[in-house]
């Protein structure tokens, strides 16, 4: 699980896109993958999980090939960094050099009442989107 901080955030930065035909519906209670591909080197592929329910929203990219993960969006009460810093309520994940997806950022944006938006965001940060549309499974 070797990658330097330079390819790591080179990676994250990559626009990327879905390459599925239709909308992707986004499931209640169900862990759902999609293969996103990178907008300017067609051969470099990722892995985006994405799970939601009442309480929890979570959602990571990892790379395919080695299934390195670079970005997760966790929504757990709590997290310790690596040098201690104690983080309370959602936070993402960072890829850092010799510590893999340990180290995070708290955020304000992650909302459980609000799963379109957050996940929205979230394909934000990670230059992600579904060109053929991304929608909420309706119940």
């Amino acid at each position: 699980m070797n990658l330097t901080q330079a390819k790591a955030d080179e990676l994250v930065a990559q626009a990327k896109e879905a390459v599925r035909n239709d909308a992707f519906t986004w499931q209640y209670n169900q862990q759902q993958e999609e293969l996103l591909i990178a907008v300017s080197d067609r051969d470099l592929h990722f892995l985006l999980t994405l799970k939601r329910n009442p309480f929890e929203i979570k959602a990571q990219l990892r790379t395919r090939d080695r299934h390195i993960p670079l970005v997760r969006l966790d929504n757990s009460a709590q997290h310790v960094n690596p040098d201690g810093t104690v983080l309370r309520g959602p936070h993402l994940h960072w890829y850092k050099e010799g510590l893999g997806v340990t180290w995070a950022e708290a955020i304000d944006w992650h909302h459980a009442d609000q799963p379109m938006e957050t996940i929205l965001r979230f394909l934000d940060v990670i230059h992600a989107r579904f060109p053929n549309g991304f929608q909420e499974a309706l119940l």
